[in-house]
């Protein structure tokens, strides 16, 4: 049983997928279930080595996460201190989902990270790391 109420969410973390090292890019989302599982799959199909950041929101997607501010810079900064980001990779380069992008500014003054806005939609994001990721 799933309370109706309170949207599926996943735990926070910081996952690797494929064999991701330490130039390999580091991406983030929401830790809204449908949200995670979708981004998993379209990086897994692709076959895409990097880390990414799940960022805990209430189990909300990404675009009601930063209407909500449930998705903010300071919470963006905490998981990457929290989850020991900085540990896994040797730059500071993360990218974003793109409908999160108007928080860009907020979270390089927050993180002092540069920040790579991303696809607004994660079946981009195999293209978008062949054609902008430079590690």
């Amino acid at each position: 049983y799933t309370d109706p109420r309170k949207p599926v969410s996943v735990d926070a973390t910081l996952k690797a997928f494929g064999n991701p090292d330490q130039g390999s890019p580091l991406l983030c989302t929401t830790n809204f279930a449908l949200t995670y599982y979708t981004v998993a799959s379209d990086i897994e199909a692709a076959g895409v080595s990097c880390h990414m950041l799940v960022i805990d929101t209430e189990g909300i997607s990404v675009e009601s996460a930063v209407a909500g501010r449930k998705l903010t810079a300071d919470k963006v900064a905490e998981a990457i201190k929290n989850f020991k980001a900085s540990e896994k990779v040797n730059h500071k380069t993360l990218i974003i989902p793109g409908r999160a992008a108007r928080l860009s500014g907020e979270i390089e003054e927050a993180t002092g990270w540069e920040v790579l806005v991303g696809p607004m939609d994660s079946s981009g994001i195999p293209k978008f790391i062949q054609e902008k990721w430079k590690p």
